[in-house]
């Protein structure tokens, strides 16, 4: 059970990396490994280490080796992590553990590498509208951005009050203004 957590929590993970474009943008080494689930492939290791053991000891666990317990163990975790995954099991784990700061500190998710303005990522909830071409947002951390769409966007974006957006683009010698690219509405 609790290696099918892992591996649906790490499904979750690169799924919604996908979903929000990072497989798309170009990362530093030290980023692209933050954005790998070391603690959940990790956790997944140590429950088939503890299933082996487990085993081992019981009346005819003896009988089974090593490597077919190990593969059955992982073979089972994926199995049963595809079928969490599926009913946003592994996305309720995040989201439960997120609120642990131990967490925080380890696993990044899409939110947070998207948080990233002078890597030319910003995140956050449209606050006030000028035009379409001209307003404001507030970021996770509550620091608000002037934006300004640069004419040269991919696709014409239209800002909605209150909508989730995530932006890439370039800071404006000014630190609080941000020149959007590339704007795309934040996908749940």
């Amino acid at each position: 059970m609790l290696g099918g957590l892992s591996v649906a929590a790490t499904l979750f993970l690169f799924v919604d990396f996908h979903r929000h474009g990072l497989f798309a943008i170009p990362h530093d080494v030290v980023e692209f490994l933050g954005m790998v689930p070391f603690l959940w492939i990790a956790a997944l290791g140590i429950f088939v280490i503890l299933a082996r053991i487990s085993l081992k000891y019981t009346k005819k666990g003896y009988k089974y080796s090593t490597s077919a317990i190990v593969l059955v163990s992982v073979l089972l975790s994926i199995m049963l992590g595809l079928t969490l995954n599926l009913f946003g099991v592994g996305k309720i784990t995040h989201e439960l553990l997120n609120t642990v700061h131990a967490y925080n500190l380890v696993v990044q998710d899409s939110r947070k590498v998207w948080s990233h303005t002078e890597k030319g990522r910003l995140n956050g909830v449209v606050t006030s509208i000028e035009d379409n071409n001209n307003f404001s947002v507030i970021d996770s951390g509550g620091r608000v951005w002037k934006i300004r769409i640069a004419t040269t966007t991919d696709e014409p974006f239209s800002p909605k009050k209150d909508s989730d957006i995530r932006m890439s683009g370039l800071l404006e010698s000014s630190t609080s203004i941000f020149i959007a690219q590339s704007v795309h509405e934040w996908e749940l």
